[in-house]
């Protein structure tokens, strides 16, 4: 199957450029001569803004002009996501919003790479989730090089979101040393405090903290120093979307690992691991 590929365009299957006009609408353009009598089509692409998903729809409705009857989206990071309900009186339901808009375009199938939840599949028509799982299990291999660091590293679940999570990610990779973390978010304000970890004494073993987006780190640092308050030793951040609102520094935190699922992040930031999203959607 062709691929039309908006994360990086330069490496698509079939030549498409991405750009803005100058009052700031953004628009796309196919090779139409890569298109013409292909019956399918699967589109990578990011969703980080309101830009990227009109640039989906664009795409979409080309090939509909083209007579491309079988057209399948892989999201690597959904707008929205993390607003999966109505939070306080007065807000909206953001992601039904973006799901109803992706529904309108008529995907034969979606995949989300590691959502926020499962709300983004039940609302989003004919969509799976790509779980973290296997992104995971290759930062794991690739930053813990000690055989028995491998063996005794404890999997830490930040926050009680974050567990049902962790403890699938576990099961897939044999290891079942789980730590479970708790906080506490006014969702007013967002302000988080009390942050904790069930364990009494970690005696300097790994922490390998998980989780699907890190923006400010604030959840990251608040576990990490509550780690290190129970004797952690090197403390690892693998996050499947790195939105990285506050710099690639997070105190207490060793190791971040992330992928550009949500943009494109430096390659040469000491304490920063980058991997390439379209290896696991």
């Amino acid at each position: 199957m062709l691929q039309l590929n908006l994360i990086s365009p330069e490496a698509s299957n079939i030549p498409v450029e991405v750009f803005s006009f100058p009052d700031g609408q953004p628009q796309v353009k196919i090779e139409t001569t890569a298109i013409k009598g292909i019956k399918s089509c699967h589109i990578f692409a990011r969703v980080a803004n309101p830009n990227d998903l009109l640039n989906i729809l664009l795409c979409k409705n080309i090939l509909d002009y083209h007579g491309v009857k079988d057209v399948s989206l892989g999201i690597s990071y959904l707008l929205a996501a993390r607003m999966d309900r109505v939070m306080t009186e007065g807000e909206p339901f953001t992601l039904k919003v973006i799901a109803s808009i992706l529904n309108q375009a008529k995907f034969s199938s979606v995949k989300v790479f590691d959502p926020h939840s499962d709300v983004s599949t039940a609302l989003i028509e004919s969509c799976k989730a790509i779980p973290n799982h296997h992104y995971v299990k290759d930062a794991i291999q690739s930053v813990l090089k000690d055989s028995n660091e491998k063996e005794s590293y404890f999997l830490v679940s930040p926050d009680a979101g974050a567990l049902k999570k962790i403890h699938g990610l576990a099961t897939f990779l044999n290891h079942h040393r789980v730590i479970e973390g708790i906080k506490t978010r006014n969702v007013e304000t967002g302000k988080l405090s009390n942050f904790k970890v069930f364990e009494s004494d970690l005696k300097g073993k790994t922490c390998v903290v998980v989780d699907d987006i890190c923006d400010g780190g604030r959840t990251f640092s608040g576990i990490g120093e509550a780690l290190k308050e129970k004797n952690a030793g090197k403390i690892i951040l693998i996050v499947s979307h790195g939105v990285f609102s506050k710099g690639y520094t997070i105190p207490h935190i060793d190791l971040i690992c992330a992928t550009n699922s949500y943009k494109e992040l430096p390659t040469d930031q000491n304490g920063l691991m980058v991997y390439s999203v379209l290896k696991y959607l």
